[in-house]
């Protein structure tokens, strides 16, 4: 009995070790949109722990699936776009068998609240949030080419801006005019770097403040 309880507590105390570290060691977060035509593409990765534990959502017009490894092995994957579907059922039953008008009033009336609340996540993710890497390529084209070159100034304008901003973080935007017809493609590669333990306060009171309303 002493000996399963022994065993117990490092295991106990292991758990935590991993927890507080997690929290500690800053995260580090990959966005990447790609949209060619009709075909677009949402990737979001994550690795904690200095890559020990990770975590990758894809989300395309053609399936929607979270992946998480943990030192290399997938240990879990699941078909978000099943489970929405099947969710998405269940919510269709429930109000088919009691539907409960919304409370447009209310909604109004915490309008406010809501507002400051997201606000202040917003702000502290803003706040904690470092960028490492901005690199991709964006072709863009308008109906008229003129139009099109003053837009690729623009955006010119704008990377020059980001890369004054942002002097400690490696950027790479290449920028493709399309003067022959009308298009607005992307592949943009977004590493994020994000201490959670800087985050869990805010987004503790903000899912406080909301279901309080």
């Amino acid at each position: 009995m002493m000996d399963l309880i022994l065993i117990l507590a490092i295991v106990l105390v292991i758990l935590v070790a991993l927890l507080a570290a997690a929290l500690l060691i800053p995260a580090d977060i990959s966005l990447r949109p790609f949209k060619e035509g009709p075909l677009a593409q949402l990737c979001v990765s994550f690795r904690l722990l200095k890559g020990i534990s990770s975590g990758r959502v894809d989300v395309s017009t053609s399936k929607r699936e979270f992946q998480l490894r943990v030192l290399g092995v997938t240990i879990l994957r699941k078909d978000l776009k099943k489970k929405e579907e099947d969710e998405e059922k269940k919510k269709k039953k429930k109000r088919e068998k009691k539907k409960k008008p919304t409370d447009w009033k209310k909604l109004v009336w915490n309008a406010d609240e809501l507002y400051d609340a997201g606000r202040e996540l917003v702000g502290a993710l803003t706040k904690n949030t470092s960028i490492t890497r901005l690199r991709g390529k964006v072709k863009v084209g308008l109906s008229d080419p003129a139009h099109t070159g003053m837009l690729v100034g623009f955006l010119y304008a704008g990377s020059g801006i980001a890369k004054a901003v942002l002097p400690e973080s490696e950027l790479e935007i290449e920028i493709e005019p399309s003067f022959d017809k009308e298009r607005m493609d992307a592949d943009i590669e977004t590493e994020l770097r994000l201490p959670l333990f800087k985050v869990v306060i805010p987004l503790i009171r903000f899912f406080r403040r909301v279901r309080a309303i």
